[in-house]
């Protein structure tokens, strides 16, 4: 009997060992997809070549959390919180350059009177490649490549004010592109390969980066902070920000402007929110924090803000179970460790 159980013991310790290997092995492979960039249009918006370790640093990517596999016999399904930072920063650069330029009546004639130019240009361009073609059908392949020269020629005189805002659209366009089915269709077949399965995607964008733990500890142990955007991850810095009780600020400025009208204002703004309630977070940290190269005992340190109410049971509706302990169903649990040559800290969220 003692054999046959420590035989299913290392089955059962076999099978947990590969389904973790298989889980690191397709998370990689998932974060590489979403990290994948163009090279040749990214080095036309930048002097100077942006290193391996400093790109993987960076905020201009997309945040994505662990997955969640659920298992049956012929489907796996994988939900992604995912944080879209990259379309954000690249919508900033939009704005910030070409919104006062198309606002401006001359810009906007002058594209126009181009327009107009460019399908003159077409229409006269095609009655002579009918014509050369018909009197040398030899050589129709160079008259077609001379033209594109001529096209090309015309677009980038025409349009140089306007060079930096196509190569943003072609990355929002990129950025786009990976969370369509068609792009999806390649993941998905090299994640069906693994397991075998018929493999569905559930991808969920996040508004703010907080709003799973997950992410927000994929954020933090990315990103080297300055003493500027230290202050953006600070509890209580987090919450003036993004103030916890908005509607009662959105509520005062509509009651201000309207008194007459404010009870039919405020009907109709909670009916507008979505999330009425605000889940909390407690933020956990142990070890030693100190400056490199200092002799220092280790700390613990937690801080706590909002309500941790049970989201899934009063705002989603799902059943949720009472365990026994101190593990809690409504509260999601994550854990970062990091260690260097002076000391090591654990951060649980």
């Amino acid at each position: 009997m003692l054999n046959i159980i420590k035989s299913k013991l290392k089955n059962t310790y076999k099978k947990k060992s590969l389904n973790s290997e298989n889980v690191t092995i397709l998370m990689k492979l998932i974060k590489g997809y979403f990290n994948s960039y163009n090279l040749n249009i990214e080095s036309k918006l930048r002097k100077e070549k942006l290193r391996r370790r400093l790109r993987k640093l960076s905020t201009n990517k997309i945040f994505i959390s662990d997955g969640e596999f659920k298992h049956t016999n012929d489907n796996v399904n994988i939900t992604l919180y995912v944080y879209n930072r990259q379309r954000l920063n690249y919508l900033l650069k939009l704005r910030k350059r070409y919104l006062s330029l198309f606002r401006k009546v001359t810009f906007v004639r002058k594209l126009q009177l181009i327009r107009n130019v460019g399908l003159n240009i077409l229409n006269k361009q095609q009655e002579k490649s009918k014509i050369l073609t018909n009197v040398l059908p030899n050589y129709s392949s160079k008259v077609y490549s001379v033209q594109n020269l001529y096209y090309r020629n015309f677009i980038k005189k025409s349009l140089k004010r306007l060079k930096y805002y196509m190569y943003y659209k072609q990355l929002l366009y990129i950025n786009k592109a990976k969370f369509e089915n068609s792009y999806l269709q390649g993941l998905i077949n090299l994640v069906r390969k693994i397991y075998k399965k018929i493999v569905e995607f559930n991808i969920i964008n996040l508004k703010y980066f907080y709003y799973n733990t997950l992410v927000r500890k994929a954020k933090i142990k990315d990103i080297k902070l300055n003493e500027r955007s230290k202050y953006f991850f600070e509890l209580e810095n987090l919450f003036k920000l993004n103030n916890l009780d908005t509607t009662n600020n959105l509520l005062n400025k509509l009651i201000e402007q309207n008194k007459t009208s404010s009870k039919d204002l405020k009907k109709v703004v909670l009916n507008d929110i979505k999330f009425k309630r605000v889940s909390g977070v407690r933020l956990e940290a142990a070890g030693r924090l100190t400056r490199r190269y200092t002799a220092s005992r280790s700390q613990h340190k937690v801080r706590y803000s909002g309500n941790l109410i049970n989201a899934y049971s009063s705002i989603k509706g799902y059943p949720s179970a009472v365990i026994r302990g101190n593990y809690k169903p409504n509260i999601q649990y994550t854990k970062l460790n990091s260690k260097s040559r002076i000391g090591s800290f654990v951060s649980g969220v």
